[in-house]
């Protein structure tokens, strides 16, 4: 394997957004992924990406990643803190089935229409898991009232963009539903 270097880059325009839209988590089986230079034009398998949307300015995506010089390693973490609305028996119902599943695939949608990346998969090789989580009631009436979960996975790759205006552009066999 080359360790050599084959790029740069430039520093792009500013039509930039940070924060998530959504995220989608599978309900069902990955049987093939198709994808090119890390960017992911097809998955294909069976079952449903739920979609979970989030309230602008609440959520985040981060990938750190970490390496061992001593141990020559090195993975990557992603961590998706996502906040929903409305402390609520269906919502307590998902979490608690979302905490139970230990290999969750997951599409995260950027707010980022205007350039670059817009749909990062996570968990391709060791799925994602809902580590940490709260509910609150909020203390003031105009506090937040519902719950922020946290979900992560620990990957030997980036998350690999998809390609495609929609999800559902690069889906073969699974369909997408709220």
């Amino acid at each position: 394997m080359a360790c050599d270097i084959t790029s740069g880059f430039a520093l792009g325009c500013r039509d930039n957004l940070g924060g998530i839209k959504a995220l989608y988590i599978l309900s069902g089986s990955v049987a093939g992924i198709t994808d090119s230079a890390n960017e992911i034009s097809d998955i294909s398998g069976s079952g449903v990406f739920y979609q979970f949307d989030l309230q602008r300015g609440t959520s985040d995506f981060t990938e750190t990643i970490n390496g061992s010089t001593e141990n020559q390693t090195v993975f990557y973490e992603a961590t998706i803190n996502a906040a929903f609305a409305k402390m609520q028996t269906s919502t307590r119902n998902q979490i608690k089935i979302l905490a139970q599943n230990p290999n969750l695939k997951m599409v995260v949608e950027t707010n980022n229409d205007s350039s670059g990346a817009k749909f990062f998969y996570i968990g391709r090789a060791n799925g994602a898991v809902l580590n940490a989580g709260q509910g609150q009631s909020g203390t003031a009436l105009g506090d937040a009232n519902g719950y922020t979960l946290t979900f992560t996975a620990q990957e030997p790759s980036p998350a690999d963009v998809i390609t495609g205006t929609t999800l559902s552009d690069a889906l073969t066999g699974i369909t997408v539903s709220q």
